[in-house]
């Protein structure tokens, strides 16, 4: 009965870990798609079928990482009492589904921009630096949950790297925030680019977040 017990936890385990794995992939997925909206914006490109084609495509992505966050957290509340840290199961799952959950509101901020007004090289460069420093973050992530499947001791290598990942973050978004007040802009632009440079952001945090409960559920 206890060998049982015990398969069925390294079973949780090792679910969890792989459903993870998917939803971070998909997640860089949803990056990669706002970054092509971001860049053909860059690139002078007034084409808002376009861009809403684009972002149906982020919101597939979101949906498809919801179902994936669903299925493990059946796993995890399967396991019941066997389970003793399955409340922390569930915050990381959490964490990991705020991820595209907050590039989807990114990108629908960023559409929403386009329709008031086409952002400026300077904003629309701030934004991408902000993007690239969180795809950072999340690949980490990424890379972190992959190396756990197979070995631990690597894995908590990569899971410090995300919060490396996240400092870097955070000085970037100090500068630009600094950067975007001093830029002479309409209100609603600044307001709204604003935001999207705090969901960007945002998700670097929720990215350390996420490692940082994984070093406690998969320690080294």
């Amino acid at each position: 009965m206890a060998f049982a017990g015990r398969q069925k936890l390294e079973d949780v385990r090792r679910v969890v870990l792989m459903l993870a794995k998917d939803h971070t992939r998909k997640s860089l997925m949803a990056v990669k798609t706002l970054a092509q909206i971001l860049e053909q914006i860059r690139n002078g490109v007034r084409d808002e079928q376009a861009f809403n084609s684009k972002y149906a495509e982020i919101l597939k992505i979101d949906d498809e990482c919801k179902e994936l966050r669903l299925q493990a957290e059946r796993k995890v509340l399967e396991a019941g009492a066997l389970l003793a840290e399955r409340g922390e199961y569930i915050r990381f799952l959490g964490c990991i589904d705020r991820i595209p959950d907050r590039i989807e509101g990114a990108a629908y901020r960023l559409l929403a921009l386009t329709k008031i007004s086409y952002p400026s090289e300077r904003i629309a460069g701030a934004i991408q630096e902000i993007l690239e420093h969180m795809r950072d973050s999340v690949e980490s992530l990424n890379r972190a949950i992959t190396a756990l499947e197979m070995d631990s001791a690597q894995g908590h290598k990569l899971l410090k790297e995300v919060s490396e990942k996240e400092q870097e973050t955070d000085e970037v978004f100090r500068r630009v925030t600094v950067d975007l007040l001093r830029t002479e802009v309409p209100l609603p632009q600044l307001l709204l680019s604003r935001e999207i440079i705090d969901m960007l952001e945002s998700v670097a945090d929720t990215a350390e977040e996420a490692a940082n409960v994984l070093a406690v559920l998969y320690p080294a």
